[in-house]
């Protein structure tokens, strides 16, 4: 715990205790010991773990970014709240942050946390009326490929893309990770900016970039018809099912090749290859008593197993745009 009540009734940091003096917790008024220490930032304890409105055992890397965060908020002319409790969401945000009579919530990440906890989380937020916030600590740094892990903390705005936020607390700094996207058989593209101040990322995040997915170069191309190959030739796991089902379709993927690689990047929602959806879309395409309506949301609602849970994206509205792409795709390439 990094605040606590001092006798008076004051809200007092646990680098600002003086040893000797009386500190109480602010949800159950018990009294508190100072923890003073060169591997764990300064912060208050309970004497007995009696206290169901907060939970201790806090890394240190969350205790110190909590405690920079709201630092860096308040220069910003925030007012801010550590672990304060609302009972009607049975919730303790990390920061709650104020300015100009609005309330928001800032989640500082560095633990593993399941898809339907945070997707919980957020809906408690949302319905409540408050705008949140997700930042991400080392743990979670994203590198060459996507994970469900990191998937689901994804957002998107017209200026950025697909992008995550982060507080790297040993290097005191914001860093950005933006204009993500994926193909297949190629490393996640990406582009990475940091920031030291709350300003500076807000004007970033709100400036008038316009994002675009990138070209898939000659290279690259040489490169995913390689990898597509030696799959068609190991015929292992679930390329392996893949071309079962396309033996049974009477589909050849040879044949399907030029269809199944797009000229550019694709959003970062997909746990698996495209081709597998893409290949189901060509077959379910050419049958007559498939309806254009039908096909689009054949593939969206069949295809949740091929995509990552994203809570802070519109996922059908993505898939229905990239089925609506593909469609327009095969009609050019068979004309």
């Amino acid at each position: 715990m990094l605040k606590a009540l001092d006798d008076d009734g004051r809200l007092i940091w646990a680098s600002d205790a003086i040893n000797g003096d009386n500190y109480y917790c602010p949800f159950c008024h018990s009294k508190l010991l100072i923890r003073n220490g060169t591997l764990k930032r300064n912060h208050f304890a309970h004497q007995k773990k009696a206290c169901h409105s907060f939970s201790e055992g806090e890394t240190v890397e969350h205790l110190q970014g909590k405690m920079a965060l709201a630092k860096l908020f308040e220069r910003d002319g925030y007012g801010t709240e550590i672990e304060s409790y609302f009972p009607e969401l049975r919730q303790r945000p990390d920061i709650v942050i104020q300015k100009n009579f609005q309330k928001g919530i800032i989640e500082f990440q560095c633990a593993p946390v399941s898809v339907s906890k945070m997707r919980a989380r957020s809906k408690g937020y949302k319905k409540a009326g408050f705008k949140f916030l997700w930042i991400l600590g080392q743990q979670y740094l994203l590198k060459k490929k996507m994970t469900q892990q990191i998937a689901k903390f994804l957002k998107w705005n017209r200026s950025q893309g697909y992008y995550l936020i982060y507080y790297l607390t040993n290097k005191k700094i914001f860093r950005v990770f933006y204009n993500i996207q994926q193909t297949d058989y190629l490393p996640l593209k990406y582009k990475i900016v940091d920031f030291s101040t709350v300003t500076a990322l807000k004007e970033f995040l709100t400036s008038n970039n316009n994002f675009e997915f990138c070209k898939i170069s000659q290279n690259e191309r040489i490169i995913q018809a390689n990898f597509f190959e030696k799959d068609i030739l190991r015929s292992q796991g679930n390329f392996r099912s893949l071309q079962i089902r396309c033996y049974l379709r009477k589909q050849s993927l040879e044949t399907l090749k030029p269809l199944l690689f797009a000229g550019r990047y694709s959003p970062p929602i997909y746990a698996v290859k495209e081709l597998y959806w893409k290949t189901d879309f060509i077959y379910l395409k050419k049958l007559n008593n498939t309806s254009e309506r039908d096909l689009y949301w054949k593939i969206i609602l069949e295809h949740q197993k091929y995509l990552f849970e994203t809570p802070l994206l519109n996922v059908n509205r993505i898939a229905d745009l990239q089925v609506r792409e593909m469609n327009s795709f095969v009609d050019k390439q068979g004309s």
